[in-house]
């Protein structure tokens, strides 16, 4: 059995969705494993006759028709946005509901998100004021965080599809309705305070219908109308499996192990404090997997970088702000903007120390092709104090001139956004290749200017690419090296 896992190396949005579309045909997929993550993942896929679809829940090879999406455990769940997204998957493609339900896996124990865990995600943040962590609001984040310290306050896929479960779904949206309940009596002032005008209204009719006295079996009665006892042809109680039946690894001769957002915002290992409550590492994918033998491991990167929101973003630049745009990433309050940067190859070696994938994918390539001059961010000029703690963290020396250049990061530390505050990206530049590479099908044909810029990034990431991207479909990838 053949598997592949794809994780994302910066701090998301780096194009998994088409590489996973791309391996899913290339290497006749049968099954794509989300492996974490929830519903706030946009992994656009745009096929070659140009039907496009934002893969949050499924797995982005459903494309390909033989191909099934397992949900496993370490991802939480909307149950709403996933029959949501499969009318919308259904519309575009002429298949049934039905014949898509037979073609995904839920696992019983996911964590599942309700109106309480995004409400209380909500006024979190707008609690936090100028301090937020800039969380989308969608509550999938919260559900880890909650369930972390409260057991009562999770609720998981088996809760709601068990016959005799009820009272565990009722006993923990009551539990919930009194934890968001206490939380903005505690911080009603700094809520109100912080909401912008744009969400006063809505966040006050959401207030008002969920801390309703009775509100909590008003929700217990949707979930078990919309989700337990809806239609056969509708309903996900035959996609339930649990560990023991191991489904993927009985019905699969291929996979691919999809993973959500970026390495560099991981609740552990990302840069605070603009980080998840998630594990975006590719380390649940290893567990799942059997057979570690067949395993290629691949990192996706763009050739630039990007961050949605709030976030230090040491190589963001005001020309690739205005030069750069990505239709598919909505601004709104929750989001932010989307904000576009130089290749850091500080951060990446950090990310592959952690996840130590065997190669890189590179996407968005031909976003470059108008750049007179690009620059790779190859170091930090450090221009704070050193501490024994800095030693610790960082790889570093001291030049005869007194700078002091920090090359790579040696460990994950809760400190490390501090020390990269007082940091400027040190760049090597070079000549941008000024052409057209959207059309370009064969490594041979890329410009000389271009191979050499990716060479590069090979040298000082010190990871091998193996495949990029210079447009939107799977038609749009380019080998570099044989996967």
């Amino acid at each position: 059995m053949d598997n592949y896992i794809l994780c994302g190396m910066q701090a998301g949005d780096e194009g998994k969705g088409s590489f996973i579309d791309y391996l899913s045909h290339k290497k006749d997929i049968d099954c794509v494993i989300r492996y974490n993550g929830g519903s706030q993942a946009s992994h656009t896929v745009v096929t070659p006759d140009g039907v496009l679809h934002k893969f949050s829940q499924l797995g982005s090879g459903m494309f390909l028709e033989k191909c099934h999406t397992y949900i496993t455990e370490n991802m939480v769940i909307n149950l709403d946005n996933l029959m949501i997204e499969l009318e919308v998957f259904s519309e575009k493609t002429h298949i049934p509901i039905s014949d898509l339900i037979k073609r995904i896996h839920i696992h019983e124990e996911c964590f599942v998100v309700t109106p309480y865990h995004k409400l209380i995600n909500k006024l979190r943040e707008l609690s936090k004021g100028n301090q937020r962590r800039g969380t989308i609001g969608t509550g999938v984040s919260e559900v880890m965080y909650l369930a972390k310290y409260n057991p009562f306050l999770a609720l998981k896929v088996k809760d709601i599809f068990s016959y005799d479960s009820s009272d565990s779904l009722i006993r923990c949206l009551y539990e919930l309705q009194k934890y968001v309940q206490n939380f903005y009596t505690s911080n009603k002032d700094e809520i109100k305070k912080n909401a912008p005008t744009c969400l006063r209204n809505s966040l006050d009719l959401e207030l008002e219908f969920l801390l309703e006295q009775t509100s909590f079996l008003k929700i217990a009665r949707i979930f078990i109308k919309n989700f337990k006892n809806a239609p056969e042809s509708r309903n996900f109680r035959s996609c339930i499996y649990s560990s023991q039946e191991q489904t993927y690894r009985k019905f699969c001769s291929s996979a691919i192990f999809e993973g959500a957002q970026g390495l560099l915002i991981d609740d552990i290992y990302g840069i605070k404090p603009n980080t998840t409550y998630l594990d975006t590492t590719i380390n649940f994918a290893l567990k799942l997997s059997v057979d570690q033998d067949n395993i290629t491991k691949i990192g996706i990167a763009k050739a630039f970088s990007s961050r949605h929101g709030l976030g230090l973003f040491l190589t963001e630049d005001v020309q690739m702000n205005q030069k750069i745009s990505d239709n598919n990433q909505e601004e709104s309050f929750w989001n932010g903007k989307i904000r576009f940067g130089w290749f850091d190859t500080v951060l990446v070696k950090y990310a592959q120390m952690i996840n130590k994938v065997d190669t890189l994918f590179l996407s968005s390539l031909d976003k470059l092709d108008s750049f007179e001059k690009i620059k790779i961010c190859i170091a930090y000029i450090y221009t704070g104090a050193i501490d024994d703690k800095f030693k610790k963290i960082f790889e570093y020396s001291i030049k005869p001139n007194g700078l002091i250049v920090i090359t790579s990061i040696k460990e994950p530390d809760t400190n490390l956004g501090n020390y990269l505050k007082e940091c400027l990206p040190f760049y090597l530049c070079i000549d941008g290749w000024m052409a057209d590479i959207s059309k370009i099908t064969d490594a041979c044909t890329l410009p000389e200017k271009c191979l050499n810029y990716i060479h590069l990034l090979e040298i000082y990431s010190g990871i091998p690419i193996s495949v990029i991207s210079v447009g939107p479909t799977r038609e749009n990838k380019v080998v570099i090296k044989p996967v």
